[in-house]
């Protein structure tokens, strides 16, 4: 009688979560809308994998009940928890283990949640970024605070997802400074970066490793069909981000390469945004907030995010970016795989 074979195909285990009740889980319902955007994505990469001939093992965080990770048996974790109440809790249980998985690790997650860590990370590293001061809770607000001349941007330091972040973040003078200020103050309990509002275009540049290498993609600009008049200082703020009811989300999307950004331009910043992956300590991906003066042709890195959200939409600022430099979102997710298989 002959042996069966074993097989020899990998496991890759698809780890999210699902949601709960609002009021007993959830920060605020900004933060609940945020978190509430895998179902598609998940669906999308599980239909790839087994494409491509791999076994999956679907793994669902309910709630804050973390336990079903130590029922995993995987040769690579493809992590998708990005909540805020559980992705910090999760990286550091994934460092640990022994199995590879997607994206930054712990320490590289908690500096880009951290807008502070952030901010210091781009000075150390003299990356271009916008002149900033901090206000904590227990400080009384002056003038020293005021880090550059006005229009100014007021957000939070440790939110996520555009969470705190609107036309009304930009303040023109001192009066709403302190306004804008005290009602932040009282809604997020934390402290706020006050930064120089830097006029022009909103971009985002993502940064992929690749079969040894470290690569940025083509920018992505957000452009605004029509009028602006609700969004006049072009920011790519929560309601333009999460709210699809609106007008703006309808009307607002983005596209790569830039169209009107000179290309010099354009391979300087992508120079800067693999500087900053190397600086912040990311994996696999991560993607940067830019603004980019179209006067001065100086650019400006906000942020860092680690683990950024893979969306279907092609007008989303990763995907159009993936499609501009000649990968499908199929391409970019078996990438990240053999990442971690190789690793």
């Amino acid at each position: 009688m002959k042996k069966k074979m074993r097989s020899t195909r990998k496991t890759v285990a698809i780890l999210h979560h699902s949601l709960v009740d609002l009021k007993k889980t959830y920060y605020s319902k900004e933060h609940f809308i945020a978190d509430d955007d895998t179902s598609d994505i998940i669906a999308f990469v599980k239909k790839t994998l087994e494409k491509h001939h791999y076994k999956v093992q679907e793994v669902k965080i309910i709630g804050k009940d973390i336990s079903v990770i130590k029922h995993i048996k995987a040769d690579f974790i493809f992590n998708f928890v990005d909540s805020k109440s559980l992705e910090m809790r999760i990286a550091r249980i994934l460092d640990r283990m022994s199995i590879p998985h997607s994206g930054s690790s712990y320490q590289a997650l908690y500096v880009s949640n951290n807008k502070i860590k952030s901010k210091s990370m781009l000075v150390q590293h003299r990356i271009p970024t916008p002149k900033y001061s901090f206000i904590r809770l227990k400080d009384r607000l002056t003038r020293s605070y005021i880090p550059s001349k006005f229009p100014l941007m007021l957000k939070p330091a440790f939110e996520h997802a555009s969470v705190g972040i609107s036309i009304h973040s930009v303040v023109t003078n001192f009066e709403q400074m302190k306004m804008h200020v005290k009602e932040m103050k009282k809604k997020h309990r934390q402290t706020i970066i006050c930064e120089e509002f830097i006029q022009g275009k909103e971009l985002h540049v993502t940064v992929l490793e690749k079969q040894g290498e470290t690569i940025a993609l083509p920018p992505s600009e957000m452009m605004v069909e029509g009028s602006r008049k609700s969004n006049k200082w072009n920011i790519y703020g929560f309601r333009e981000k999460w709210n699809k009811d609106t007008k703006m989300y309808k009307i607002l999307h983005f596209v790569s390469p830039p169209r009107t950004i000179p290309p010099h331009v354009v391979e300087e910043i992508r120079r800067d945004a693999i500087r900053a992956f190397y600086a912040f300590g990311f994996k696999d991906y991560a993607r940067f907030d830019v603004r980019y003066n179209p006067k001065t042709e100086l650019w400006y890195f906000l942020e860092g995010n680690a683990n950024p959200g893979i969306c279907l939409q092609e007008d989303d600022a990763m995907t159009a970016a993936i499609r501009a430099y000649g990968m499908t979102l199929e391409d970019f997710i078996m990438q990240l795989v053999r990442n971690g298989l190789s690793s």
